[in-house]
């Protein structure tokens, strides 16, 4: 299910008005339910938009796998006008007279608009030409929204119709774009619904033929390694219909864990079943992080087998657990770790 949000509910009256959305009993109002959608009217302003955010994926983040901001932005481009639809590609934020540390990437491809999120309202021309040294566009709101999806690692994506051109200039803006909210809505709602912003997963064929729900959540990376693997699974004769029916396939739908995990899990099964050295490696590797793992150290390494790095998480609570951790340390041997990566393990 994707989180929507917008600034204001004028922006949004268009997709209330298109799905069967009914208020969600929360500390807050502003946030609403459909059947594949919460939508979440944030407010104005870096403050309200992040509070709000973070909010809704504390409490219904399980059932989130998206964040998808939408709404207007004032253009710091002569190339980008007025009723442009824009899909953007990072999330900036400038703060008094300075700009903040921290950017954010979206999940959206062939784009290259970055948006600057601006603490206080840009009104004046000078204004706009300091920041379009950054960004192509200016909002209030995305770059905390997009703040808060990293915090819960949710993907995040958005989509904004141009309020204004770069000349455009005094306090009467914020006035003209609530007047023609309405239009700005229906458009903002035919471009989501043309060109969604996910990839649909529900009912939905991936792959030409693997269809997967829901229940499972791909970065755009873990989608071009699906795609690739089941074009080699393919080639060797394993069609999708085989794959749906696979008891391991069928089994991890019904597992209770997080679609991160069981989409982790998918594809390294699929992984293994294309190369059965993959899983080879994987089993050599686990019995070399053995003694970790008997000392309850938590040790994870590159799923692709390319980079030989590991990393180790443990707590120490008492004097005894430090022990254990250190003497876990002088039996594991980092040097049989690394070789397994170069290819020395029994096959």
């Amino acid at each position: 299910m994707k989180l929507l949000t917008f600034a204001h509910r004028g922006e949004a009256q268009a997709f209330l008005a298109d799905e069967n959305f009914k208020p969600v009993e929360f500390i807050f109002d502003g946030l609403l339910k459909s059947e594949s959608h919460y939508l979440l009217i944030t407010g104005e302003g870096t403050q309200s938009a992040s509070e709000k955010t973070i909010a809704t994926l504390t409490r219904f983040g399980e059932e989130i796998s998206e964040v998808i901001n939408l709404g207007v932005a004032g253009s710091l481009s002569n190339k980008i006008k007025k009723f442009d639809l824009v899909w953007v590609r990072t999330a900036y934020a400038h703060h008094a007279e300075r700009l903040e540390f921290k950017s954010f990437t979206s999940l959206s491809e062939k784009t290259s608009v970055d948006c600057m999120s601006a603490f206080t309202r840009v009104l004046n021309y000078e204004e706009k030409t300091k920041l379009a040294l950054f960004a192509d566009l200016v909002d209030r709101e995305l770059w905390a929204i997009a703040s808060a999806a990293h915090l819960f690692k949710k993907g995040f994506r958005a989509l904004k119709i141009v309020s204004d051109d770069l000349s455009a200039s005094g306090a009467d803006i914020c006035q003209f774009v609530k007047e023609e909210a309405p239009l700005y809505s229906e458009k903002l709602l035919e471009e989501y619904k043309n060109r969604p912003p996910v990839i649909a997963r529900k009912d939905k064929k991936t792959a030409e033929g693997l269809r997967l729900d829901s229940d499972f959540y791909f970065t755009v990376s873990q989608e071009r390694k699906l795609q690739a693997t089941l074009e080699g699974l393919r080639l060797l004769g394993t069609t999708e219909e085989k794959l749906l029916k696979d008891p391991f396939i069928t089994s991890l739908k019904e597992q209770e864990i997080l679609p991160k995990e069981r989409t982790r899990l998918l594809l390294q099964y699929l992984t293994e079943k294309l190369s059965p050295v993959s899983k080879k490696i994987r089993e050599s590797i686990e019995e070399a992080l053995g003694p970790l793992k008997d000392a309850r150290i938590q040790a994870t390494f590159d799923n692709d087998f390319e980079d030989d790095w590991l990393n180790l998480s443990f707590r120490i609570q008492s004097t005894r657990d430090l022990e254990r951790v250190k003497n876990a340390l002088k039996i594991f041997s980092y040097e049989d770790f690394k070789k397994i990566f170069d290819g020395h393990f029994d096959v």
